[in-house]
């Protein structure tokens, strides 16, 4: 638990740290799933307040943006890796259940975008 607080300050740092500077693609991506790391962790029996709607904002970003599904898992790979919290597979599994929508891109316990 001290480690998931511990990388959470982290993460608010740099977003704090670069509130002054446009928001990147990555930072977006962060922005919206972040609230469900909580519930994939398993630190919640729910997903978080703002989760599923970070998921709806997500799955519009792989339709509009036109840099897809392998970006935003990428993103979520480089904040996985930051974090050093392994997701749990059945949490990934009922996400979309759990939030009554699909995801459009790629999670995993093992995060590996590129393979």
């Amino acid at each position: 638990m001290s480690r998931l607080i511990s990388c959470i300050i982290i993460f608010l740092l740099i977003i704090g740290s670069a509130a002054g500077r446009k928001p990147n693609y990555c930072s977006r991506v962060t922005d919206h799933f972040f609230p469900c790391i909580t519930y994939l962790v398993g630190f919640e029996s729910r997903p978080a307040d703002g989760c599923c709607g970070g998921l709806e904002e997500l799955n519009q970003l792989v339709r509009h943006n036109g840099k897809g599904p392998k970006s935003i898992c990428q993103c979520i790979e480089d904040l996985d890796y930051v974090m050093n919290v392994p997701f749990i597979a059945s949490r990934i599994q009922s996400l979309p259940d759990e939030c009554r929508t699909h995801v459009s891109f790629p999670v995993s316990v093992a995060m590996k975008c590129s393979g």
